[in-house]
């Protein structure tokens, strides 16, 4: 079992509304950008914004448990994309990935997701294994397959596109924080420190946003 979700945000959360605090005051608190193209709203009476979602997505996690949106509900995650045979990027990606995992595995609202775009050769037994080499709770940290085209069609939906030219396979370095409502709030490049530094930091802040007083 986690340990309690209040213990861990007093090592997280604590600095980080004291820093808000202190540097702007509580009321004005500055929220995470949301990312992708905004969807007009459907009525000329309907003024707020809508903002871009990742689409609805069905993956097999190294349990071989099926996964989609609502076995996300209430949950922030971070996502990223990898094939269990690379040998130089993903490797490095997924160890910077881990370093996260690390600091946030305690809070039951923060979950990974490491989608594989090779599906034909990482297998659920081939994930399960690979998820070994970053000691990743499978309830926590999930490496997932699913067929070429709804990979495809996944890296798309969150705006990260991937291809592959016979044995090439080409996608995209970055990590990406998804927030409760399936908004994009951050896009990250793993081989750059100030950008991982910046994630920890957002996500720290991501939190405090569904946990800051009088919400």
């Amino acid at each position: 079992m986690k340990k309690s979700f209040y213990i861990a945000a007093g090592v997280i959360l604590i600095p980080v509304l004291v820093y808000f605090l202190l540097k702007a005051g509580n009321t004005s608190f500055k929220r995470l950008p949301y990312l992708g193209e905004r969807i007009a709203p459907d009525g000329i009476n309907q003024m707020d914004t809508i903002y871009y979602s990742i689409p609805d997505f069905e993956v097999t996690d190294q349990r071989g448990k099926k996964l989609n949106h609502a076995s996300f509900q209430n949950k922030i995650f971070v996502a990223n994309f990898f094939f269990a045979s690379c040998q130089e990027v993903c490797p490095a990606m997924n160890k910077k990935l881990a370093v996260v995992y690390d600091k946030f595995k305690e809070f039951s609202e923060i979950e990974f997701v490491s989608f594989t775009v090779d599906p034909e050769n990482d297998s659920t037994s081939v994930l399960f294994e690979y998820s070994k080499k970053y000691n990743a709770d499978p309830k926590i940290w999930h490496f997932v397959n699913t067929n070429l085209d709804a990979t495809s069609k996944i890296g798309q939906g969150f705006l990260l596109p991937i291809s592959k030219e016979d044995k090439t396979i080409d996608h995209s370095q970055q990590l990406i924080l998804i927030d409760k409502e399936k908004h994009i709030r951050g896009v990250y490049n793993s081989f750059d420190e100030e950008d991982m530094k910046r994630l920890n930091d957002e996500l720290k802040v991501l939190l405090y946003e569904y946990h800051q007083p009088g919400k």
